[in-house]
C-alpha cells in the first residue's frame, strides 16, 4: 500500500518533526504576547467657572486640531461688588487729589499775595529809613556847624577875658554850650550809624528797630504756608499712590471678572472627542466635566508577560507589534515593566488594561508613530487587541537549567 511504503513514512516523519520545530521555534526565539490591549489616554476637560454652556461642542468621535474651538461657557451673575466698592473708593480718592490740588493753589496764590505785599512794606521801609537818614545826614552837619561855632566863640571870648573885659562866668556858658553841640554831633553820627545799619537789615529782609519783629506778619504767613504747602505735597504724595495701587487693584479684578464672565474652551493638541458630557444650555459649576479628548500622540500597548521573564523585558527593548485581523506589524519600544502585584490603576486611561490571572508581569509598549496615531475617525483604534513579540537573547533550556540548580542547591 502506498502508506507502508518506506519513503512515505519517512516524508511523514520529517514533515511532523518539521511541525514541531515550526512550533516551538517562537518560544525558543523570542517572547509573544497574545493579550495586548491598544491605548492611549484621555485629557477631562473641566469648566473653571460656573454658567452655561454657549453651544453645543463637536459630536463624539469629531477630529479636533490642536486650539480648534469646543465650546464657550458664560456667565451672568458674576459679583461685582468688590469691583464697585474699589470703584467707589478710587473716586473718592481722586475727589480727594483734586481738594488737595486746588487747596494748594490757594495757597500759592496767597503765597504769591503775600510776597507781593511783603515786598512793597520793605520797599516802604527802605524808603522811610533812607529818608530819616538823609534828615540824620543834615542834622549832623548843622551839628558839626554849630560844634565850630562855639569852638570859635569860645576862644575869643578866652581871648578878651585876658583882657579882663568878658567875666568868668560867660566863658562857663560858652564851654557848656560847645560841650552840649560836641556831644549833639556824636549823637547825631551814632544815629546814623543805627539807621544805616536798619537799612541794611531791610535790605536783606530782616526788619529790626523798636515795636518790630524780626519779620513782619506777612513774612510770617508765608512762612507758614510754606510749612502747609509741604504737608500737602505729602498728602498729595500718599493720595496718588494710595489712586495708583486702586487702579491696579481694580485692572486686576476687572481681569479676573472677565475671566469669570465667559470662557472659550478650546483643544490643547490634536486628538478627537472621545466623549461629550453637555450641550447647549447646560448649567455648570466649576469643576464639570465637560469632554474627554483622546491624545493619540502617545499611543501604547499593555501586555502581560509570565513574570519569570521579567528581566529579559527592560525599558528600551524593541518589539514589534501586530494587530488582530491585520498583516503587517507596528514597531515600538518597552516603556515601563511592573511585578504583578503592583497598583497600575489609572484613571485617564480610554481603555482597561489585560487583567492578570496570575504571576504575570505588566509591560507597556510604546508604539512609533504610524497611521494609527491619526487614525482619529477610528477612535486611533484604541482598545484593540494586539500581539507583542520579543526577540529572545537567549535559549529557555539555559535560563531552566539556572532556575532549576537555584532550586535543588
Amino acid at each position: 500500500m502506498f502508506w507502508n511504503r518506506r519513503s512515505v513514512r519517512i516524508a511523514v516523519g520529517l514533515l511532523l518533526l518539521l511541525c514541531g520545530i515550526l512550533a516551538l521555534l517562537p518560544g525558543l526565539t523570542g517572547y509573544t504576547s497574545l493579550d495586548g490591549t491598544v491605548n492611549a489616554r484621555f485629557a477631562t476637560l473641566s469648566t473653571p467657572i460656573e454658567g452655561m454652556v454657549g453651544n453645543t461642542p463637536p459630536k463624539v468621535g469629531t477630529p479636533v486640531a490642536k486650539d480648534g474651538f469646543l465650546l464657550s461657557v458664560r456667565n451672568e451673575r458674576v459679583d461685582r461688588s468688590t469691583l464697585v466698592q474699589l470703584t467707589a473708593e478710587l473716586n473718592t480718592t481722586r475727589d480727594r487729589l483734586q481738594a488737595l490740588t486746588n487747596q494748594e493753589a490757594e495757597m500759592r496764590r496767597l503765597q504769591v499775595d503775600l510776597r507781593e505785599r511783603l515786598e512793597a512794606y520793605r520797599q516802604a521801609t527802605m524808603l522811610v529809613l533812607e529818608q530819616e537818614i538823609a534828615v540824620q545826614r543834615q542834622r549832623i552837619g548843622i551839628n558839626e556847624a554849630r560844634t565850630t561855632e562855639t569852638r570859635g566863640e569860645l576862644m575869643r571870648k578866652q581871648r578878651l577875658q585876658t583882657g579882663g573885659l568878658v567875666p568868668e562866668s560867660e566863658i562857663e556858658r560858652t564851654l557848656a554850650a560847645q560841650l552840649v553841640a560836641s556831644g549833639e554831633a556824636d549823637l547825631a553820627r551814632e544815629e546814623l550809624e543805627r539807621l544805616e545799619r536798619q537799612l541794611e537789615a531791610v535790605r536783606q529782609g530782616v526788619f529790626v528797630g523798636d515795636g518790630r519783629n524780626d519779620v513782619p506778619y506777612s513774612r510770617q504767613r508765608i512762612d507758614e504756608l510754606a510749612i502747609a504747602l509741604m504737608d500737602i505735597e505729602a498728602r498729595r504724595k500718599e493720595q496718588r499712590a494710595h489712586l495708583d495701587k486702586l487702579e491696579k487693584l481694580i485692572a486686576h479684578e476687572e481681569e479676573r471678572l472677565l475671566g469669570l464672565e465667559a470662557v472659550e474652551m478650546r483643544m490643547p493638541f490634536d486628538g478627537v472627542v472621545w466623549r461629550n458630557n453637555v450641550v447647549s444650555g447646560s448649567n455648570t459649576v466649576v469643576g464639570t466635566e465637560l469632554m474627554r479628548l483622546l491624545d493619540c500622540s502617545d499611543l501604547f500597548v499593555d501586555i502581560l508577560v509570565a513574570e519569570v521573564d521579567y528581566d529579559e523585558i527592560f525599558p528600551g527593548r524593541p518589539a514589534e507589534i501586530r494587530l488582530l485581523g491585520r498583516g503587517e506589524a507596528l514597531t515600538g519600544a518597552v516603556q515601563s515593566v511592573r511585578g504583578s502585584a503592583a497598583d497600575v490603576e489609572e484613571m485617564t486611561l480610554a481603555a482597561s488594561p489585560p487583567q492578570s490571572k496570575g504571576r504575570d508581569a505588566r509591560i507597556r509598549v510604546r508604539l512609533d508613530p504610524s497611521p494609527l496615531s491619526t487614525d482619529y475617525e477610528n477612535f486611533c483604534q484604541i482598545g484593540r487587541t494586539a500581539q507583542v513579540r520579543f526577540e529572545t537573547r537567549s535559549l529557555p533550556l539555559e535560563r531552566w537549567i539556572r532556575s532549576l540548580w537555584f532550586s535543588i542547591s
